[in-house]
């Protein structure tokens, strides 16, 4: 992570210098710091009439309107997707159908002639009616006009079972690398070309089944999407010892045949914020083109170049003390572990870790061996603990959720915390990571990292301090193989940025065409109360 920097009233710098906290072997930590979908097709033009005919048979139940549709869903062999903002899927129902058709099930089950229902292979849409938009796949071509426009897609991720929202969960179409993940209220919007409507998208997440749905179901509709939990069978475990550290060295020495060989372009959102007590005093993101050199290549060899940004800042509230981030995306591409190996990767003697075969689990729809790791024991530093997460047949590297070990915290602030003042003290509570690889074309890329940062500050001969929270964030919305040479050196960004002044404003109206990682509720909520300092910088 770069330097946090403590200043008193007045006296900030306006430059930005790069600072960083290695990760022993040359990885850094960074600065502060993975929807039902909508049907929009007609039931006669997919020749899916026939689901909603389908006759079927459930005993009588008290239940909610959400479990009377997974049972549905079960017995007539579909999907339900809907918005929570349509249906009320905690209201208590009477269900019962004897031989009676879906179509005539539901409408009893609703009771809402508002509704519609569209089919397309086994998924069935329940929206409003003036919602509905007919599609005509075989005989309504998208016209010239409208091939440069955008297939908006929002919606909601959810655990099936308990309904909790599934943060950092990932959705793109795979085969066109375009995507996003959603955001900690596992919201998302995805903004996809008009001419790949007839693609899937494919949703998924580290321990869940994931699901593949056609965009043309998706468009113009904010929906809702519950995952099932991925369980695997006694029969998918092979019963032998796995050694965890054969499974980390064999890892790291196929990185030739799953990481990247040739330079890429990955188009990248990126945001990071502070939170002081229960205030945000400044939150930043912005959309970089980054030329990401291969994992041989040395830590600083990639290059950034700023499309558009904007940055909010809380002039109104008096701080006795400035805490100020000053990494950034440098910092952030620095968490590639694949590139910049951290100690837990690093099977160069002496060891440092103990290692440990956790389970075999499901990692965005691959079967993975998780493997933790801890710091030995008689170590004075300030190591790591944490899993690791490697693909089960090719030995790809698929990500890692990680930690500074607490018990040395102390000891990570020295590198970590630039004090401005010796009145000040400051005491890390919590510091975590997250980072995860995407698939694309045979090799595995860089595709979202975290870091979150929890913290105490306080003057000297003072009994209270403040909280402060901060957290950074980048996503890979886009990879480019085509035609990859380094930037000319007027185009790569610049430390220094010139910022005017505008109240916060919603994502589709200030990206554009760009996508992004929606701001959690909370968060949009005090943004929104901010008056901002905004800067919009185009691609030439």
């Amino acid at each position: 992570m770069g330097l946090l920097c403590f200043q008193k009233p007045g006296k900030v710098q306006s430059a930005i210098k790069s600072c960083r906290y290695p990760l022993w072997r040359g990885f850094c930590h960074t600065g502060a710091l993975s929807v039902c979908f909508l049907l929009c097709s007609l039931d006669a033009v997919f020749g899916q009439v026939s689901l909603l005919d389908k006759v079927i048979s459930i005993p009588k139940k008290n239940t909610s309107i959400y479990e009377a549709l997974n049972l549905i869903s079960q017995k007539a062999d579909c999907l339900f997707i809907y918005e929570s903002e349509t249906l009320d899927s905690d209201k208590k129902i009477r269900l019962h159908a004897d031989n009676q058709p879906l179509r005539k099930v539901l409408d009893e089950l609703l009771s809402d002639p508002s509704l519609e229902y569209k089919v397309l292979g086994k998924h069935i849409l329940i929206c409003k009616a003036d919602k509905v938009l007919p599609v005509n796949t075989s005989q309504a071509a998208i016209p010239a006009k409208d091939s440069i426009r955008n297939v908006i897609i929002r919606g909601h991720i959810y655990d099936k079972e308990n309904k909790a929202a599934i943060p950092y969960a990932t959705i793109g179409i795979v085969e066109e690398n375009i995507g996003t993940v959603t955001n900690n209220d596992g919201f998302f919007t995805l903004k996809i070309p008009a001419s790949l409507i007839e693609k899937s998208l494919l949703v998924s997440h580290l321990g869940y089944m994931g699901q593949a749905i056609p965009v043309r179901l998706l468009n113009e509709q904010k929906v809702d999407l519950y995952l099932d939990r991925r369980i695997i069978s006694m029969q998918e475990v092979i019963i032998r010892y796995m050694d965890p550290e054969v499974i980390i060295a064999k890892a790291m020495e196929l990185r030739k045949l799953n990481n990247a060989v040739e330079p890429v372009y990955l188009t990248t959102f990126y945001r990071e914020g502070v939170r002081k007590n229960n205030k945000y005093i400044s939150y930043s993101e912005a959309v970089f083109k980054v030329y990401k050199s291969t994992y041989t290549t040395g830590e600083h060899a990639e290059q950034v170049k700023l499309l558009k940004s904007r940055k909010f800042k809380n002039a109104n509230l008096r701080d006795t003390v400035l805490l100020k981030l000053k990494a950034g995306v440098e910092s952030a591409l620095l968490l590639d572990i694949v590139k910049n190996v951290p100690g837990f990767l690093d099977q160069v003697q002496p060891v440092e870790y103990i290692y440990k075969y956790s389970d075999l689990v499901s990692y965005n729809a691959r079967d993975a061996y998780a493997v933790t790791f801890v710091q030995k024991e008689g170590l004075d530093k300030a190591l790591y603990s944490g899993t690791v997460y490697i693909e089960k047949e090719s030995f790809a590297l698929l990500g890692a959720d990680f930690e500074i070990n607490p018990d040395y915290l102390d000891l990570a602030a020295e590198a970590l915390v630039l004090k401005k003042s010796s009145r000040l003290i400051v005491k890390l509570e919590k510091i975590n990571y997250s980072v995860s690889y995407m698939p694309f074309n045979g090799r595995y890329y860089l595709g979202h990292v975290r870091c979150d940062i929890h913290l105490k500050m306080r003057l000297k001969n003072h009994l209270s301090g403040d909280d402060f929270y901060t957290f950074l964030e980048l996503a890979t919305c886009y990879i480019d193989t085509a035609a990859v040479i380094r930037f000319p050196r007027q185009e790569i960004m610049k430390p220094n940025v010139v910022f005017s002044d505008q109240p916060y404003q919603g994502n589709d109206a200030f990206w554009g065409e760009f996508n992004t990682i929606t701001p959690e509720e909370k968060l949009s909520e005090a943004l929104s109360k901010i008056i901002g300092r905004i800067e919009e910088i185009n691609e030439p």
